[in-house]
């Protein structure tokens, strides 16, 4: 046992070799890229399928050829609909956590109304919208902050209600004001849920923006897809879910990376899921 038990040790500290993790976190993905690539493209030989059906990935990457200029607008437009909503349901829900963790209240008699407004599914919401708000890019921007806002004030609620109350009163015991006890205690522990609703919001705020845009716009992503299905063109809807899940994961990637600036305590090695 005296022998094994330093050779368990160093078994352990080998395979959390921050190195050694970040290149699984590349090399593994990128195989099944790879892999995903080759099955695609053989199956598309396989059976030959037209390009309308299903195109091979390399029409699909020919396609852009000329194709991203024209795109921009979109592009532009949809993320902007789509961080207005990030940023305003984030806001919404943030505020509405700390309040409704400071006061059990405000709790208990809003909480199980917003959870059977969250039951609604965001496209049912969307035709009301747009009688409410008009034909314009106002609904758009609302169905992006409501899919957003949910997860945030959930998160916010756990975080806030996660403060040591220990700590609490250790700080007030030494004369530290409201101000100082919130960004503190009360903020040093929310931030990591903060930030795991921050990520899970931007991929519903893109679906948001884009079930917006199926319904009223006339530019944006979403209304491109609407356009390419009418005409069965195929290649455009590609060109516009590659673009969505681009800008998904590059402004995920970007908020993954402040996270780990910003909540420099927190073991992001060993976290799992989002």
């Amino acid at each position: 046992m005296t022998v094994a038990e330093p050779q368990d040790t160093q078994s352990k500290l080998r395979k959390t070799i921050p190195g050694s993790v970040g290149r699984k976190q590349i090399v593994y993905p990128a195989l099944f890229f790879v892999g995903v690539i080759v099955a695609w493209t053989g199956v598309v030989r396989l059976l030959q399928l037209p390009t309308y059906l299903l195109p091979t990935p390399y029409e699909i990457v020919v396609s852009f050829q000329g194709q991203l200029g024209p795109m921009w607008p979109h592009i532009r437009i949809t993320f902007f609909e789509a961080f207005f909503g990030w940023v305003v349901g984030n806001l919404i829900g943030i505020t509405l956590g700390l309040l409704m963790s400071e006061s059990r209240v405000l709790r208990t008699a809003l909480y199980p109304y917003l959870i059977g407004f969250r039951s609604v599914p965001v496209i049912v919401l969307a035709p009301l919208l747009i009688l409410w708000l008009g034909l314009n890019i106002t609904p758009i921007l609302a169905t992006a902050t409501i899919t957003v806002f949910f997860p945030m004030l959930v998160n916010a609620i756990a975080g806030f209600n996660s403060t040591d109350h220990l700590s609490e009163e250790l700080m007030r015991s030494l004369d530290a004001s409201r101000w100082q006890v919130f960004r503190k205690v009360k903020l040093y522990n929310a931030a990591p849920y903060i930030f795991s609703a921050m990520k899970i919001g931007v991929a519903l705020s893109l679906i948001g923006a884009i079930v917006g845009e199926w319904l009223v716009a006339d530019e944006g992503i979403g209304f491109l897809i609407v356009i390419a299905n009418n005409q069965v063109n195929t290649l455009l809807m590609f060109r516009g879910i590659i673009v969505i899940s681009l800008m998904g994961s590059i402004w995920f990637a970007i908020l993954a990376i402040a996270e780990r600036y910003v909540i420099y305590w927190q073991d992001h090695g060993h976290q799992g899921g989002l």
